[in-house]
């Protein structure tokens, strides 16, 4: 049994014929459970920084610097524009701070995907998607699609 931690305290578990996650607080998320045998493919891609805030960051301070230009000798001109001018600040500031990340996902065969974003990590995450790869190798196989065989009454 192995077991993956994601970035906001969720869990991906591997049991002996499941690859279950629970979400941690932060998850779209709160379960999720697949088969190993309809496991169909892993993913384990890269998420870049999100530039979308630090564009909206530049924007912001240059809105800013236009109501200050606008409005020099109102108040509350300039409280709007040192407003906006900080909001856009942490906008570039979260921009800068937030790391690089690892997404992790399963693809089953009926379409669905089981997924978490681990951080940082990615040769722990590409030991999990190893370890599930191995126990859906060492699942037996079955012959038919039904648990019971239907022999003819007679």
């Amino acid at each position: 049994m192995s077991k993956l931690e994601s970035n906001d305290d969720g869990k991906m578990t591997l049991t002996h014929a499941r690859v279950i996650f629970r979400g941690g607080s932060e998850s779209n998320s709160v379960y999720a459970s697949a088969q190993l045998k309809d496991i169909s493919s892993v993913e384990i891609s890269r998420r870049p920084r999100a530039r979308r805030s630090a564009a909206w960051g530049t924007v912001g301070l240059f809105a800013a610097i236009g109501v200050w230009q606008v409005t020099p000798s109102s108040n509350v001109g300039v409280l709007a524009a040192i407003a906006v001018a900080v909001v856009s600040l942490i906008l570039m500031g979260d921009y800068w701070i937030r790391p690089d990340g690892v997404h992790l996902e399963f693809h089953t065969a009926g379409g669905s995907t089981i997924g978490a974003e681990i951080g940082g990590k990615s040769e722990i995450g590409m030991q999990f998607a190893r370890d599930v790869e191995d126990a859906k190798r060492r699942l037996v196989p079955s012959r038919t699609k039904s648990p019971y065989r239907n022999y003819p009454a007679g």
